[in-house]
């Protein structure tokens, strides 16, 4: 065995046991949340350890096809992973990451004829160009995906799906010039140190408080005291779940992943003409007036009224701060006058630390 081939196994050994530690530690935190998406998560790392297993010794045939099987299930695993992962969080899809997705046949396709041309190998490109292929493109998919999760878990989200994107984009043209044995010793490097990074990030992210957490922090029934609620966007997108089959009234700037049984307001400068539910952010008396409709008709049924402002950052840029504390007022004492509850959704980055102490003071 020549020097390279020792840094190759030595390498591998990395790998492997960065792949177990991963899936270990991983899956136990899945039987103390029983997070879905931990699950998946656990069970990539243990065919991303086959498939380091079966290249390690990859002059047995059978172990070949057990590795380049093993590859595509841990890409899929990762994707499947991130797409609960997502649902968990309460957070859809970009439409448009979903769009992207429909190109990636014609892509494929292309990849296979350019990796055939260029290696002048069938055999090579219909199984090893193949199955890397395949994997890097759903394993770009799981790091594109958990990308839109970072407003939530910032830096561990971060570290982790640029980890994911960059192996997936190392797969496709390891692919090509893996059949090169002058590539083999950089390439199993770089795939080295970027599985011992996304191994790292994912524990990261498991172990947070927040990810632990939100089964436990989201309640099966609403129950909620008559007042105010100041939260934050990862509070607010859980309390969107307790909420979706709610009355709710909501004055906001996402509009995205709202419930069906929400009546909202889409607050923006843009006039459009079709859209009978839009409202200028200088519409202060206008939200109050709709808000206290509202109020007084579900509290003459019965019930308890919600209203959400998603965006009182958004007010703030287009009113006085005084016309805004006024208007948060009227609000507040129409609420609780009604026996309703007004959520407002607040990053206390978003005001300098005076006038987040005003605001909070004023709503409690």
């Amino acid at each position: 065995m020549d020097g390279t081939q020792t840094i190759l196994m030595v390498e591998a050994f990395i790998v492997m046991l960065a792949d177990l530690t991963a899936a270990t530690v991983i899956f136990k935190k899945y039987l103390s949340i029983r997070r879905k998406s931990v699950l998946a998560f656990s069970l990539a790392w243990v065919f991303d350890f086959i498939f380091v297993l079966a290249s390690a010794f990859q002059d047995v045939g059978w172990l070949e096809v057990v590795g380049l099987i093993s590859l595509p299930l841990f890409a899929g695993l990762m994707f499947y992973g991130s797409v609960l992962f997502m649902g968990e969080e309460s957070l859809g899809i970009r439409h448009g990451n979903l769009g992207k997705m429909g190109l990636m046949p014609v892509m494929f396709m292309f990849y296979m004829y350019a990796t055939y041309y260029y290696t002048n190998n069938a055999l090579w490109t219909a199984t090893v160009a193949a199955s890397f292929g395949i994997s890097g493109v759903f394993v770009v998919g799981a790091g594109t995906l958990l990308w839109d999760v970072r407003e939530i878990y910032h830096s561990a989200v971060k570290y982790l799906s640029i980890g994911i994107i960059f192996f997936g984009l190392h797969l496709i043209p390891a692919a090509i010039l893996g059949a090169h044995t002058w590539y083999m010793p950089g390439g199993f490097t770089l795939s080295t140190v970027l599985i011992v990074e996304m191994a790292w990030a994912m524990l990261r992210l498991v172990h947070m408080d927040t990810f632990e957490n939100i089964s436990k922090s989201v309640p099966s029934e609403i129950d909620m005291s008559p007042g105010v609620m100041v939260v934050d966007q990862k509070s607010y997108i859980q309390l969107k779940s307790v909420l979706a089959n709610s009355p709710v009234l909501a004055f906001i700037r996402n509009v995205s992943d709202i419930p069906e049984t929400w009546t909202y307001y889409f607050v923006t400068t843009v006039p459009f003409e079709r859209a009978a539910k839009t409202l200028y952010p200088t519409d202060l008396a206008k939200m109050v007036e709709i808000s206290y409709r509202y109020m007084e008709k579900v509290s003459a049924s019965g019930g308890r009224g919600v209203v959400v402002i998603d965006c009182p950052e958004y007010l703030a840029v287009y009113n006085s701060w005084e016309s805004l504390m006024k208007f948060l007022s009227k609000l507040r004492d129409i609420v609780v006058i009604n026996n309703g509850t007004l959520i407002l959704v607040v990053e206390k980055t978003s005001f300098d630390p005076q006038r987040c102490s005003q605001l909070v003071r004023l709503m409690e």
